[in-house]
């Protein structure tokens, strides 16, 4: 009789610190809202780095082929090729990118972009011409997330974890895109395994005027620090399994043990007319190559200030999103050169 007392004594003990989280279970559980928290840990973990990458675009041959008239400027891609260089160092950020761009009809057109925040004012240099000078801070979409490598652009522009978060977190994410019309749905998949990775999957389904219109698909990689290995889009008009767009990590860096980094991804988008017609022919791809990443960028105070600005360069301070003044730099009425007697 006392054996089995304590026997039963025992087995409340355990079921009191199973309640307390003390004792493990044979079977670890994970809840869509434990997901979100691990990547936004995990995100932290990337909010200092010095990152040199190149971010390749190809046409592909369902790419679309429009006749423009001459007088028309408007070009279409065949190839770009952006060398981008980030560095986000306490809460200050400075990115330069030089682009090579080649166009369907064969012309070409290269081009610059600097852009840094010093923790009060933001400035930039656009084709060695065109300078903004803005009071407080502005994102960039040249930004380089590890978590947001497969959606980096103008209509995700925001951390995965604010994307997972739902529509107020996204609303009130700084830099979102977000049209009032747009609203997120989650779910939970289980665990999927990809190219030997442990993964979680999670679907986000976009709808538009509280209907479903697209589905993105992400495979967590719990060894990887819950980067996206895998990502696939649907648009849900022309199909439920066959998804328009397609990406994944194809190799890893470890930048210091525990901290990975994607060393190469591809996304290809396939044709969604063809698609629809059961064709699934490349409409373009994209690949980031990582040349070299630090998660302890040091730099001083100047690297994040200190912007060449061409003579001749016009120039726009912005407050409030109000340009309050502008000129030509070197001119007359630069601030700068405005005391300087003009030469006889």
């Amino acid at each position: 009789m006392r054996k089995s007392n304590t026997r039963f004594q025992m087995s409340l003990s355990l079921v009191f610190l199973l309640s307390l989280g003390l004792v493990g279970t044979s079977k670890a559980e994970i809840t869509f809202e434990t997901l979100v928290e691990q990547v936004k840990l995990n995100e932290a973990k990337y909010k200092n780095i010095d990152l040199k990458i190149d971010y390749i675009y190809q046409s592909g041959p369902a790419a679309p082929r429009i006749s423009i008239p001459e007088k028309n400027e408007v070009l279409i891609y065949a190839t770009s090729q952006n060398s981008i260089w980030y560095v986000n160092q306490e809460n200050k950020y400075r990115v330069e990118v030089e682009e090579e761009n080649l166009f369907q009809d064969g012309s070409s057109r290269n081009s610059n972009h600097i852009k840094m925040y010093d923790g009060k004012l933001t400035r930039l240099l656009e084709q060695d011409h065109i300078v903004n000078l803005i009071q407080g801070y502005t994102g960039d979409n040249y930004h380089i997330r590890p978590h947001m490598l497969f959606l980096r652009g103008p209509y995700f522009y925001m951390p995965l974890s604010t994307l997972l978060s739902g529509d107020k977190a996204i609303a009130d994410s700084p830099d979102a895109n977000w049209s009032p019309e747009n609203s997120l749905e989650y779910a939970y998949q289980g665990e999927a395994d990809f190219n030997g990775l442990k993964c979680h999957q999670v679907w986000a389904t976009i709808l538009r005027n509280k209907k479903p219109v697209r589905r993105l698909e992400f495979w967590l990689a719990a060894d990887r620090n819950f980067i996206p290995a895998r990502y696939c889009s649907y648009q849900l008009k022309l199909s439920e399994d066959q998804p328009t767009v397609e990406g994944e990590v194809l190799e890893w860096i470890e930048v210091s043990p525990g901290f990975w980094f994607p060393k190469e991804t591809k996304t290809t988008s396939f044709s969604p007319y063809l698609l629809k017609r059961g064709q699934k022919i490349v409409q373009w791809t994209k690949k980031y190559q990582t040349k070299e990443v630090s998660l302890t960028p040091r730099h001083e105070l100047s690297f994040f200030q200190n912007l060449e600005i061409p003579a001749g360069a016009l120039v726009y301070e912005i407050e409030n999103r109000k340009i309050i003044k502008s000129y030509k730099k070197g001119s007359a009425s630069d601030p700068e050169s405005a005391d300087t007697p003009a030469d006889p």
